[in-house]
Formats: C-alpha cells, sequence, structure tokens
C-alpha cells in the first residue's frame, strides 16, 4: 500500500514538474536525443525502496509462498487415487533430497561450519530437474543414490555434528 501511495505521488510529481520546463533549445533537444536510455529497473523492489531490509522481506516472501504451495500440492493430491509404486517413491526422494542438498549447503557454508572449496557443488544431473517416475530402472535408482549420498556427505557430516553438540544428542541424525 505504501509503495503505490508513493508510486501515485511521484507519478502526480513527475507530471508536474513536466509541465513546468522550458522550451527546449535545439541543443539542448539533440543532447536529449543522444542521451542513453536509462534501463528499467530489472529487480522486484521499486528503486525508492531498495534498502536491505525491504529487498529481505521480499525475498523471504517467495519461501513462504513456496512452503504454502507446496502444502496446498499435497493437499490436493488424492493418495488413494495416485498408485506410486515403491521406485516411483525412491525417484521422488532422490530428486527432493538433491533440492534440499543445496539450501543445506548454503546453510553450512554460511555459518562457517564448511568453508572454501568444500562449499562447491558439482554440475547437477538432468535426472534432478526431471519429473518423478516409476519407470527408472532400478540399477539407476541406486546410482543416483549413490550420487546424493556422496554429494551431501560433508554437508550433512558438519551440519549433524552440530546438532550432536548443541543438542547433546549423540542420536541427532540418527535414522534407524
Amino acid at each position: 500500500m505504501r509503495n503505490l501511495l508513493v508510486v501515485a505521488v511521484l507519478g502526480v510529481f513527475a507530471t508536474g514538474c513536466s509541465s513546468q520546463t522550458e522550451t527546449e533549445t535545439p541543443a539542448q533537444e539533440q543532447q536529449a536525443v543522444a542521451a542513453p536510455a536509462v534501463e528499467p529497473q530489472q529487480g522486484n523492489t521499486p528503486l525508492e525502496d531498495l534498502d536491505p531490509f525491504v529487498v529481505m522481506i521480499g525475498a523471504e516472501r517467495w519461501t513462504v509462498i513456496l512452503d504454502r504451495a507446496t502444502e496446498g500440492a499435497m493437499a490436493a493430491t488424492d493418495a488413494a487415487a495416485i498408485e506410486r509404486s515403491d521406485l516411483y517413491r525412491a525417484d521422488a526422494a532422490l530428486k527432493r533430497g538433491a533440492a534440499q542438498v543445496i539450501e543445506l549447503r548454503n546453510w553450512v557454508c554460511g555459518t562457517g561450519l564448511v568453508t572454501g572449496a568444500d562449499c562447491n557443488l558439482p554440475e547437477w544431473p538432468a535426472w534432478t530437474r526431471e519429473l518423478p517416475s516409476g519407470d527408472t530402472p532400478i540399477g539407476e535408482i541406486d546410482r543416483r543414490s549413490a550420487w546424493l549420498s556422496e554429494v551431501m556427505d560433508p554437508f550433512t557430516t558438519a551440519a549433524c555434528e552440530a546438532g550432536r553438540k548443541a543438542s547433546n544428542d549423540d542420536m541427532f541424525c540418527s535414522v534407524e
């Protein structure tokens, strides 16, 4: 709402100022034509509001929307109507895991639990961007699982150790 008010006031101000300008001389007109065009802002925040707090709020909105949209997609899924094989579930879990590795890497490297070249990610395979399928051969599922295990290891090792220390729980990352 505040942004709309600011834009409206600036629009009125700009219109009022343009009607008060003097008649330009031919030299001024030529200069105006020769002046490079100002590129419009490519971002999501109005220029007058570009400060770290406003940009942070805007950026964090996307994660909230994505979380809610994921909840909506899950709620719309009738589990009984969709038969999902074990291979489908394995493929979907590996793709979800690949996406989560990026977020975990951002956390552990951003907090210094992992540093330097260890924060680099390998080239992401095409299969991580494909829709889950129950048609992926079991051997390929197993190879993908090994890839995910290797890529996530430095990040999960550091984060799980930090969690064990913070919680004083030796089983912090145990899934058994």
